[in-house]
């Protein structure tokens, strides 16, 4: 008779209690199957100990066969929660389900972590504290929602909040990165266009100027070839400087102080203003509904939002609306103090509180910034195009006038200055 192999499992009850121990069965399938009829929820499955160490043959296939990049971007925690949640949900256990998604993700980061995290799960860890040993791929909001989810046995509910949260982001990130990449291209138009006329046109014309002896240029063009001359003579000192300028701006963006600088004046200057208020609320509201409908308490929520906010001004504005929950005030009372969140704001998470249905009054609030923030930015797309033609029309028009003016006089002898 043949010996069937034991397999040493991880499950949980419907009420979250982890159980462990081992079954003699023919396959991993019949495990969960046993599993399953005892209403047990299987997280992990190992043949035997030997098996924990190796990798997983998903991660093996997936980097021999598929090229991957580096970062891990929020599309690709997106489709990993999209994925995990598809599984979780369909009664597949958390270790093969990690094992089929490790084989779609295309960030080595990820894909390395993820091999990790199911090590850990398959020697017994809870989903959450595996993943909280890569802070910087899974941040707070992911623990707290995994976290939730494992001990409620709604682990898949959560995953698909998470994605929806992750989804929104992704969206209002890609909308803020349209309303740049038009302006983006039409300067380096006008850049190409300029370094056409400062290298190439105007020193054409500055030799034929030259042979013309004993006539006095008008002031514009004198202005316009000096600054050709300069241009073309520093050309070397002109790069660096841009390149010095521009590495010295990243690193002081880096550092506690520069955030605040830049922080703040986003929230100063004029349009930037406008945009940075919308996503700001729209990311501060979105994350907050996300939270609390995945069963995070308040106290907890607001922490977490005010170290993940992308604006310290903002950051630190919920962290003065957690400290004065925490001394019996509600939460409309002091964001109304802390002069950032706008009256409307406020008087959404008032009748939340004051009806209990906090979570809906806040996802409500962050539909409507996502609507606010798609609209400005279609709205400043099309101003900023006549616009920017203007402007690239009035540098070319001050070149072509600089040109002609002495054509002109010489031709006409009209003595222009």
């Amino acid at each position: 008779m043949r010996l069937m192999p034991t397999f040493a499992y991880t499950a949980r009850e419907r009420q979250g209690t982890v159980q462990s121990g081992r079954l003699d069965a023919a396959s991993e399938d019949d495990v969960v199957s046993t599993l399953q009829r005892r209403g047990l929820i299987v997280t992990s499955i190992l043949l035997n100990e030997a098996s924990a160490l190796k990798p997983a043959p998903a991660v093996c296939q997936a980097s021999a066969r598929r090229r991957m990049h580096t970062r891990v971007s929020t599309d690709d925690q997106v489709l990993l929660c999209q994925q995990l949640s598809t599984l979780v949900e369909a009664g597949v256990p958390l270790l093969k389900s990690l094992d089929v998604v490790s084989a779609q993700v295309e960030s080595r980061l990820l894909l390395i972590a993820l091999d990790e995290v199911r090590r850990d799960v398959a020697g017994g860890a809870t989903f959450r504290n595996g993943l909280a040993k890569h802070p910087a791929i899974f941040s707070k909001l992911w623990l707290n929602l995994v976290e939730t989810g494992e001990a409620s046995g709604h682990l898949a509910q959560s995953l698909r909040q998470l994605a929806r949260h992750f989804e929104q982001a992704q969206h209002l990130q890609n909308e803020a990165k349209t309303a740049m990449t038009y302006p983006i291209f039409l300067l380096g138009a006008a850049t190409l266009v300029m370094a056409v006329f400062v290298y190439w046109l105007i020193p054409k014309f500055t030799a034929i100027f030259a042979s013309m002896e004993g006539m006095e240029l008008p002031l514009l063009t004198r202005m316009v070839i000096g600054v050709s001359d300069a241009a073309r003579h520093y050309w070397v000192v002109i790069i660096l400087g841009a390149a010095a300028g521009y590495y010295g701006l990243r690193r002081y963006l880096r550092t506690t102080v520069g955030q605040w600088t830049r922080d703040r004046l986003l929230l100063q200057i004029p349009l930037f203003k406008t945009l940075t208020n919308y996503l700001q609320l729209a990311e501060f509201s979105r994350g907050l509904s996300t939270l609390l409908e995945s069963g995070v308490p308040l106290l907890s929520g607001l922490e977490i939002l005010e170290h993940s906010a992308t604006n310290k001004v903002y950051g630190q504005a919920v962290g003065r609306v957690k400290e004065a929950i925490k001394q019996g005030k509600t939460m409309a009372e002091p964001m109304a103090e802390v002069g950032v969140f706008p009256p409307m704001t406020i008087q959404m998470v008032q009748v939340g509180e004051e009806v209990g249905e906090l979570p809906k009054m806040v996802d409500r609030v962050a539909r409507y910034y996502e609507e606010r923030v798609e609209t400005f930015i279609a709205r400043m797309t099309r101003l900023f195009e006549p616009i920017a033609i203007v402007v690239m029309g009035g540098l070319v028009l001050i070149i072509v006038l600089s040109i002609f003016m002495p054509i002109f006089k010489m031709a006409t002898g009209v003595n222009i200055k």
